[in-house]
């Protein structure tokens, strides 16, 4: 007996079981829903993938069984569909067992009415032991049982999760099923007078269809099977749909990498590795698939034996018998490989003899068939013939065709692409912009005539395409002949559109013509303009400031900040400004940043306005069509001025030992609220104000710091330094620090920071601060280990810019280790500074994972693969005993990417010369998405990890200034060459995300 293809539920004694007419109890197995669960989940990607077997989507119950039957859903009986036929509950034990991929299990069976030489005992005893199944009475399985259709209602709502319906129904049904049925007849569609009755395979295909798209899979997830389906694609299949928004899939062979992309079917069972590098080859692979938790995860591993390309079959695809009378004739052929595919073999692998002569074979890239060109114009037409035979070398693939030649070709037929547009675009947005389209002509034959330098002028003549475009563009939109190739036609934006607007290209080549369609969008062209919303403070004297706008297209779309950009290279502005420095050449319209953070805003390069002066802006678009005019002031502020200082991050330890060391950060802040690096001296004096540091208590702790520029300003043996107003950039955001130097005497040091206002015959003291430490004893300390931030995968990438990593030296020197640090806290549980280099010994669980190196007293871990491990650190406590602990460690493999960039914004005094971007861009400092910071030069030295990108704009310069002297050049290095009558210019770090950061510079050549 065949089998039919309907899963059955399990059945409990908790419920009324049933039997023909028979009120029986069914149960709620959670197994059942599982497993029927995963078989419908199945039939959902089936039920829907049908559409793909046929010209349209089943509507009748035998489409829907046909197509369900196409994928193995469904099978007929000796009768053959027999849809109004039923089923017994062997026969869906066997397709149970199929559909969860069990092995048959007869000692699973346990029934006395189920023989060990039955057909489905194997299966039975499978299905009852993954507890699918339980028998109709005690050791009773009934293998010829039918199901109702109240039996049925109630396993696809048990499937489907849908609630129990209190609705009445019409029709007979008994009591424990009405809910089941009023809920599938409301869900689902049931209608049946009588309930009780044996179900019909017709039914249940049915039903099936409507509950597929409510059914949910439960379980792991396992791969099932991985192959090669092409030369350079693999396809992953799994047992259920997986979470592809965090599933992952690697490609090995042997021991060794293949780069893979991925992509998931709709229905997520199944996947395609696409190698990016190489083509599969003879080894053996294997596929891991990784990303899900591990408590969701089966098997997770499938290999494959793969073999070489090989053509497997070599045919002839020109569409005629004959073939033109012309002096370059172009024989096509496919070769196909083992995998349905265009073989991707080059034409030298081929061997082509052409009327006894050898000819070269070459493979077409665009679609990947062989050509070889002959020449046909000394035969006699319709009377010659010409032999080709084609093989691959040293192989009994191979085709033959004899060709007749015909008359001279002309063109009979084009057939064009569609429009393509640079980047990503969909459109034509900018003037400039190019659509292009290819071209194709075709013979009388049907075959391609290919463009050749030896045709004659008159046949070359009868080959140009031209083009009507239609609605008329009044020449905005022009076939570009000039640019145009014989097999690539150029559209051109020849100036900007107000709206957008579908266009047809008619192409004409002779007699034949074809319609290509080109779009145009105006989301570039700004037609109304506002002022976006400034919160900074403009001071007489400021430099660089950024004023927002916005702009709006004709359909009244905003603008992005790109578009504004290319708008103002566009010179669709105008912009004119009072009160401040501005670039107004092109209308104003320079003045319009291009890169960077503040790309698409106005750029004010100074303040020239006075305090209680107003700057005063006017931007507008004017066109015959449009005119948007806004105008805006801003008042200027006094000049800055230092007005208190702030600390910057955390509290420092207020405790230490001896060589403990505690760390401050202050800045100072202006009357308006802002960072002040300096004052401007044009306006402030540097003498005007000044920050003094003064240490007090030295018997008990020394001031250091790690700023060079700090050094050297003492008046009293180093126990006081003074900044003036040109120089708080060296003291804003360092570290001050506090090192406890007494091991006997405990007492506490302070670090008073104090800002005078000079101005007045006796300094006032505008703002003042204070931070002390405590020396304490090393007694009663407890130690941990601090958390490791989350570590990149340097060594396993170090190919991609990263300097060497081979021995330990050239390890801790890498800016991706990360040095372990030892924490103290006292008995009140106040934290301690303690003196570093304390660490003895340190090493990793997994050093595939995570390498661990010790160096002169100190920790390092640097990752390696992505993964987990853990650390454990030997360390020295202040009492000379030795202490371990342990720290996790968690290494990742995210692309690296710029977080922030910051910079000091302005420089003054820079004498023209050559001189490395990060010396302009003072203090400049990156810090990307793991925590990593890159400074001053090390900008450049990880430039291929994090991009960051030098660039320079604005450049100002003396008048008559002529060549390299009014200009500054850079090069890919970050090496900057600044002309000798450069007066100033901004320089950007720009990040591949856009973040970015900028420094006006001015030097010492007066305007």
């Amino acid at each position: 007996m065949r089998e039919s293809s309907f899963l059955f539920s399990k059945q409990n004694s908790q419920q009324p079981k049933y039997q023909g007419g028979e009120k029986k109890v069914m149960k709620k197995s959670l197994s059942l829903i599982l497993a029927i669960a995963m078989v419908f989940s199945m039939f959902a990607s089936v039920a829907f993938a049908a559409e793909a077997t046929t010209t349209t989507t089943p509507k009748t119950t035998e489409e829907k069984y046909d197509a369900l039957k196409a994928l193995g859903i469904f099978e007929g009986d000796e009768t053959g569909a027999n849809l109004t036929g039923d089923m017994t509950r062997a026969q869906l034990a066997k397709i149970v067992t199929k559909l969860l991929k069990l092995s048959e299990d007869k000692a699973g069976n346990t029934y006395t009415d189920v023989p060990a030489d039955h057909w489905a005992a194997g299966f039975i005893g499978a299905a009852t032991t993954a507890k699918v199944f339980d028998g109709k009475a005690p050791g009773k399985f009934e293998p010829e049982g039918k199901v109702t259709y109240q039996e049925l209602a109630a396993v696809l709502l048990r499937l489907t999760g849908l609630a129990q319906s209190t609705d009445a129904v019409t029709g007979k049904v008994d009591e424990w099923a009405k809910g089941y049925v009023a809920a599938a007849v409301k869900e689902l569609g049931l209608s049946q007078a009588d309930y009780t009755v044996n179900a019909n395979r017709g039914v249940f295909v049915e039903l099936t269809f409507a509950a597929l798209p409510k059914v949910v899979i439960p379980g792991k997830v396992s791969v099932v099977e991985a192959a090669a389906t092409g030369v350079k694609a693999v396809t992953v299949k799994f047992n259920k749909p997986v979470d592809d928004t965090v599933a992952k899939l690697a490609l090995t062979k042997g021991t060794a990498s293949v780069a893979t992309t991925t992509k998931f079917s709709e229905d997520k069972t199944s996947a395609v590795l696409t190698l990016t590098d190489v083509k599969v080859t003879e080894g053996s692979y294997t596929v891991t698939l990784s990303g899900l938790a591990a408590d969701a995860v089966g098997t997770t591993t499938a290999s494959f034996t793969a073999e070489n390309e090989k053509v497997t079959k070599l045919s002839f695809i020109n569409p005629s018998e004959k073939i033109a009378k012309s002096i370059a004739v172009t024989i096509k052929m496919s070769a196909e490989n083992q995998y349905g595919e265009q073989a991707s073999l080059t034409g030298g692998n081929y061997t082509a003899y052409v009327g006894g002569e050898t000819k070269n074979v070459v493979r077409n890239e665009d679609n990947g068939n062989l050509e070889l060109t002959i020449d046909t114009s000394g035969k006699q037409s319709e009377i010659d013939v010409i032999p080709v035979n084609v093989f691959l070398t040293n192989s009994s693939v191979s085709a033959q065709k004899t060709f007749k030649v015909g008359t001279e070709p002309y063109v009979t037929k084009i057939e064009l692409g569609q429009a393509k547009y640079s980047g990503t675009k969909t459109a034509l947005t900018t003037d400039g912009d190019v659509a292009e389209v290819s071209i194709t002509r075709y013979d009388q034959y049907g075959d391609v005539i290919a463009d050749n330098s030896a045709y004659t002028t008159e046949f070359k003549n009868r080959l140009v395409a031209d083009a009507v475009i239609t609605p008329y563009s009044f020449d905005a939109l022009v076939l570009d002949k000039t640019a145009s190739t014989y097999d690539k036609l150029k559209f051109k934006l020849a100036k900007n559109v107000e709206k957008a607007e579908t266009y047809t290209a008619t192409v004409y080549v002779g007699a034949s013509s074809a319609n290509v369609t080109i779009k145009t969008e105006s989301t570039k062209v700004a037609t109304k303009v506002e002022f976006g919303s400034f919160s900074g403070v403009l001071a007489e004297g400021d430099g660089a400031k950024y004023i927002p706008v916005v702009a709006y297209d004709a359909q009244g779309n905003k603008l992005s900040q790109q578009e504004i950009a290319d708008n103002a290279k566009n010179k669709r502005f105008t912009i004119s400004i009072s009160g401040a420095a501005y670039d107004s050449a092109n209308n104003g319209n320079d003045a319009i940043v291009q890169v960077g953070e503040h790309k698409g805003k106005i750029m004010l390069n100074s303040i020239e306005a006075s305090n209680r002066g107003v700057v005063f802006i006017n931007f507008g678009v004017y066109t015959a069509t449009v005119q948007s005019n806004v105008q805006t002031s801003f008042p200027v502020q006094e000049a800055r001025k230092p007005a208190s200082i702030a600390m910057d991050g955390s509290a420092p330890a207020t405790k230490a030992i001896a060589g403990g060391k505690a760390t401050v950060k202050w800045f100072i802040r202006d009357q308006h609220g802002e960072t002040l690096g300096s004052v401007n001296t044009s306006k402030v004096a540097a003498s005007a104000y000044s920050v003094k540091l003064t240490v007090s208590g030295s018997t008990y702790a020394t001031f250091t710091n790690n700023n060079a520029a700090i050094d050297g300003r003492t008046s009293d043996g180093g126990a006081t330094y003074l900044f003036n107003a040109t120089q708080f950039g060296d003291f804003n955001k360092k570290e001050l620090n506090l090192t406890g130097v007494d091991t006997t005497n405990y007492g506490t040091a302070k670090l008073t920071m104090e800002l005078y206002d000079n101005t007045k015959s006796t300094p006032s003291l505008i703002s003042k601060v204070e931070n002390s430490v405590q020396l304490i004893a090393p007694v009663d300390l407890t130690y941990s280990v601090d958390t490791v931030k989350d570590l990149y995968a340097a060594l396993d990438n170090r190919n991609t810019g990263l300097t060497t990593t081979s021995t330990d030296a050239d390890i801790v020197g890498n800016l991706y280790a990360r040095k372990i640090s030892v924490t103290a806290k006292d008995k009140a549980g106040d934290k301690v500074a303690i003196p570093g280099d304390r660490v003895v010994d340190i090493t990793s669980s997994n050093a595939t994972v995570a390498k661990a190196v010790y160096s002169g007293n100190n920790g390092y871990i640097v990752g390696n693969k992505a993964g987990t491990a853990t650390a454990l650190v030997f360390f020295k406590k202040a009492d000379g005993t030795t202490q371990d602990a342990s720290v996790s460690l968690t290494v990742k493999a995210d692309l690296i990417e710029v977080a922030t960039i910051s910079a000091d914004a302005n420089v003054t005094g820079v004498t023209p010369a050559a001189v490395a971007a990060h010396t302009l861009m003072k203090n400049i400092k990156v810090v990307d998405n793991y925590g990593y910071e890159y400074k001053e030069g090390n900008v450049l030295t990880y430039k291929k990890m994090i991009g960051v990108n030098y660039v320079v704009e604005n450049v100002k310069a003396k008048t008559g200034a002529v060549g390299n002297d009014g200009k500054v050049l850079i090069d890919n290095d970050g090496n900057v060459t600044i002309g000798a009558e450069v007066t100033e210019f901004v320089i950007k770090a720009v990040a591949p995300n856009a973040k970015s950061a900028q420094t006006l510079v001015r030097t010492t050549v007066t305007p």
